[in-house]
């Protein structure tokens, strides 16, 4: 009989937990309601602005700006605190409003105005310039009676009302690209409706792309609102040193434009780079209450090809995996176990195992640079392999369609090959949305090839830049690793997932063992050299550290049992083709995900016939999991 995949979850849910107070409106109708409510202010204040006394109806005259920002500064945050009492109940620092690293918003401000410096001398050294120096003195005066204005009737509303709140809860509902674009397009529309001047829209939404990509890189509004305060007195300053362009007046308006916000951008995630924190909880609340994770789970390679003529595991031994299996059941505690690779053969036994130990089984097939149709082909076969253990073991086999097919397979992103997806992913992140629809057009034909041959549970390994359309699936996953694309949103990229109102599973989660790998996630592997794949060193001086995983995988074990996922599977129980060695640079397993050593190639031993040593990351797993053991299993 059918596990009913459409109108169950996995079996094992379990009590429902309870339930945290849920907003009354939803986040993008609260972002929309809020745009709304602020451009009728904004519309308000540049109409009462032009009647200022001794304005003559110029808004840009000094009693129009500061009857704009006296206007401003009463309505905008009464405005915020109603949306937040009364649309959302998000706490008042998750609109970005907490303190971050105190040197990094005066460091933005600070390389927007050195770049800007830097241009103007340039432009001047070389004739396209020419700045009135003598009016040095009455340029800083207007400059500082003007500037405050301009924040009161400006930068800090929009600041707030944009980057602060609108892209917040965007980012509830979509991915931090498409929520940095929303608040862009929003931007725009304010601008464009409060000074009746559209012809300037491109310009403003560059400006709202610029600000959201700083807000989404330092995590809150403050650095943003810095570089953009710079920007503003330079304008003023340039204004006032009446800057005139002669020789080639476009090419340098568009570098005195775009190049001081490039640079600042650098600066910033240059910054954020180096001293990126503890990836804990974000927000001050610590979720909802916490509930053991019904899936415990672990992720296990039957066998993987990344590259011609390279595999994970070379040897198949079918008693060797259930060993492991066992050790997984028993001395892990776990509950679950997604096993992958390329064999269905092999995943069909490997699950099998998985099944006779009690263990919940994901079947994932992989096919690194599988076309469309490849794709499908493959999935099929597995997934009739997948029916045959479910009707075996009902209500404990899933089906997980791919991994991170954006990047793993062709067809939505360029590149004939991984690591030209994975550049191409960086250079058109602003396609991103485009790509999204090529991979949801797949994701649909793939789960149509899976409902015709598998009548149990469905998911998909997401990556966490991809957004998903979760409705041909039944349970939605994620692989949720910790790193500077979730990093600052990590909570709140959960709850994102929960709203679809199906259960949450983290497909992948964990780090590497080395000092530095937490906030790496998935590319942590990248120290490894592959111009070799024979003799792959380890680059960069890194210092094995397996404390670092072991934490790692406790912390966001918290967060999970708070954010009410049902599931999640640390990656992975072992990668065979990445060796210990005591030599530093051929260390190769401190590179790898794998909570167990694969022991040195100069051992003889082979990881196939079953030799490794648990890392301490499998002790603090099954230390874990052991105090939340309970009778059922996933």
């Amino acid at each position: 009989m059918p596990d009913k995949p459409h109108s169950t979850p996995p079996s094992g849910t379990g009590s429902p937990a309870p339930k945290a107070a849920r907003p009354r409106v939803g986040p993008v109708a609260s972002a929309v309601l809020v745009f709304g409510a602020a451009t009728l202010v904004g519309v308000l204040a540049a109409a009462a602005s032009t009647l200022a006394p001794g304005s003559a109806g110029d808004p840009d005259s000094l009693s129009a700006l500061a009857v704009r920002a006296a206007l401003f500064t009463a309505l905008v945050p009464p405005l915020l605190w109603a949306a937040r009492r009364f649309l959302d109940r998000a706490p008042t620092p998750a609109f970005g409003l907490a303190p971050g690293r105190r040197f990094v918003p005066p460091a933005g401000a600070l390389a927007v105005l050195l770049a800007s410096s830097v241009l103007l001398g340039a432009a001047s050294a070389l004739g396209a310039a020419s700045l009135d120096t003598g009016a040095t003195g009455e340029a800083v005066l207007t400059l500082v009676v003007l500037l405050p204005l301009l924040l009161a009737a400006q930068i800090l509303p929009e600041e707030l009302v944009f980057r602060g709140y609108a892209q917040h809860h965007l980012d509830h509902r979509f991915s931090p690209w498409a929520a940095l674009l929303g608040q862009a397009v929003l931007y725009t529309l304010f601008v464009a409706a409060v000074t009746g001047t559209p012809g300037l829209s491109g310009e403003v939404f560059l400006l709202g792309l610029f600000l959201g990509a700083l807000r989404t890189t330092a995590g809150e509004v403050w650095t943003p609102l810095a570089a953009r305060t710079a920007l503003t007195a330079v304008g003023v300053l340039s204004d006032g040193l009446g800057l005139r362009l002669s020789s080639a007046p476009e090419l340098w308006q568009a570098l005195l434009s775009f190049v001081p916000a490039l640079v600042a951008f650098w600066v910033v995630h240059l910054l954020h780079g180096r001293v990126r924190g503890r990836a804990d909880d974000p927000f001050p609340d610590a979720g909802g209450p916490r509930r053991p994770l019904v899936q415990k789970g672990i992720l296990y390679d039957v066998g993987s090809s990344y590259l011609p003529g390279q595999s994970s595991r070379q040897r198949w031994r079918p008693d060797v995996v259930d060993r492991e299996m066992r050790v997984i059941r028993e001395d892990l505690h776990c509950t679950a176990v997604t096993v992958f690779g390329e064999d269905p053969g092999r995943l069909e036994e490997a699950a099998g195992l998985a099944l006779d130990r009690g263990l919940y089984v994901w079947i994932q097939p992989r096919l690194v640079d599988a076309a469309p149709g490849e794709l499908a082909a493959h999935l099929g076969r597995t997934a009739e392999a997948a029916e045959r253990l479910r009707r075996d073991h009902p209500g404990r086999v899933g089906l997980n369609v791919g991994c991170e097919i954006s990047v793993f397979a062709t067809g939505v992103l360029p590149g004939r090959d991984f690591d030209r997806r994975t550049r191409a992913l960086g250079l058109l992140f602003p396609l991103l949305p485009w790509f999204d629809r090529r991979l949801n057009r797949l994701l649909r034909e793939l789960a149509g090839t899976a409902r015709a041959r598998f009548q149990g549970p469905l998911t998909y390994g997401s990556g966490a830049w991809e957004t998903v359309d979760w409705t041909p699936f039944d349970v939605v996953g994620v692989d949720y690793y910790l790193d500077e694309l979730t990093r600052r949103t990590y909570r709140q990229g959960l709850r994102r997932l929960r709203a679809h109102g199906k259960p949450v599973v983290v497909t992948e989660f964990g780090c590497c063992s080395y000092a530095g790998a937490r906030d790496r996630g998935g590319s942590g592997s990248d120290i490894l050299d592959w111009s070799d794949p024979e003799d792959r060193r380890v680059s960069g001086g890194h210092v094995r550290d397996e404390r670092v995983q072991a934490d790692l995988i406790g912390d966001l074990l918290d967060v999970f049992e708070t954010e009410e996922v049902h599931g999640a599977f640390v990656c992975m129980f072992i990668e065979g083709d990445c060796r210990y060695s005591p030599d530093p640079t051929r260390d190769q397993d401190m590179a790898s995900f794998g909570i167990v050593r694969p022991p040195p190639l100069e051992s003889g031993l082979s990881p196939d016939d079953g030799h490794w040593e648990p890392k301490l990351a499998f002790h603090t797993l099954a230390a874990r999991y052991a105090g939340e053991a309970t009778d059922h299993t996933a």
